[in-house]
């Protein structure tokens, strides 16, 4: 088996329909055997009987794996993993429609690039577009990038490839990783350190993300990283922070003390001096063109508010640890 898409899901059946059904459009030649895995994690819907039904369809290998409840994004993933025959295995979500030609693209960088791995975007899907920070979302990570090396802080699973060997020599996901976001970046930051791994920006084909996001949703996101998954990446990583710009939210153990640029924008943050960029950002207009009208602008902006929900996040959990202490 060359490669293996592993997709995880949970209660989004009408999403995982698309995608399953762009997988099976793409074309790779004969002798390139390839299998989807899907892991149920713990639907409440009509996602296991529909799956069940999908698996004696015609065209490439279809697995479920079903764990007997919801065991959270990095374990689902570490399951599939488990599962998958391929040589390489390729993390697409289940709300993203791979657009023609996308698995051969991804095989064509790998194979160009034995030992190392693709990062891929995803544009939201242009019925979805209703606000500008969904461009803003759509322009972040390797999307501002050219084709080449990609940093591993770029890493994200819904559209992005590494040979299972060096996924598998690293131990997977960190499955203490549980609540929403960071779990995919700490895993690419073990397979750079400790695999010699290194990542290559995928610029297209670009496939189309079908799940809507409002701007409120977003931040509320970021700051539940704050409380969370964050601190538990500065644990592990804690001489990456600088380069991922969240040193200005958190310390990381042994690092050095904060600038006093850091500790002022800190204070800022602290003082709720950015509690009234949501308001002004969902006011923005969207515009006609490409991108809104003085989007560099909007994404400095944008920038600030998801410091200030990370920030927000970050005091709540301090605040907590004290009152445990």
């Amino acid at each position: 088996m060359i490669l293996s898409v592993v997709t995880p899901t949970r209660d989004k059946r009408p999403l995982l329909e698309r995608t399953l059904a762009a997988l099976r459009a793409q074309q790779l030649p004969a002798d390139v055997p390839w299998e989807i895995v899907v892991v149920d994690d713990g639907s409440t819907d009509d996602t296991g009987a529909w799956l069940a039904r999908q698996s004696a369809a015609t065209g490439p290998p279809l697995h479920v794996v079903s764990p007997p409840a919801n065991v959270g994004r990095a374990r689902a993933r570490n399951l599939g993993a488990a599962a998958a025959r391929g040589q390489w295995l390729l993390f697409l979500d289940d709300d993203i429609v791979a657009p023609p030609g996308l698995l051969a693209a991804h095989l064509d960088l790998l194979r160009r690039h034995p030992g190392d791995g693709a990062i891929g975007f995803a544009v939201t899907a242009p019925e979805l577009v209703d606000g500008p920070h969904l461009r803003y979302l759509d322009t972040r990570g390797v999307a501002k990038l050219p084709p080449g090396p990609a940093p591993a802080r770029y890493f994200v699973t819904q559209n992005a490839s590494v040979p299972r060997a060096a996924f598998q020599a690293v131990g997977g996901f960190d499955e203490a990783f549980h609540a929403y976001g960071f779990e995919d970046m700490e895993v690419a930051f073990r397979l750079e350190d400790q695999a010699q791994v290194r990542f290559h920006c995928l610029p297209a084909p670009v496939p189309v993300h079908v799940h809507h996001h409002t701007l409120d949703q977003l931040l509320a996101k970021r700051r539940e990283c704050g409380h969370g998954s964050l601190q538990q990446l500065a644990a592990r990583h804690p001489g990456r922070l600088r380069e991922m710009s969240v040193h200005h939210v958190l310390d990381g153990v042994g690092q050095a003390p904060p600038a006093a640029s850091t500790r002022l924008l800190r204070a800022v943050l602290d003082a709720g001096l950015a509690a009234s960029l949501p308001a002004l950002l969902r006011r923005w207009p969207l515009g006609t063109g490409v991108l809104p009208p003085g989007f560099a602008l909007y994404t400095r902006l944008m920038n600030l508010a998801v410091l200030a929900a990370y920030r927000q996040g970050v005091r709540e959990y301090d605040l907590e640890a004290a009152n445990e202490s």
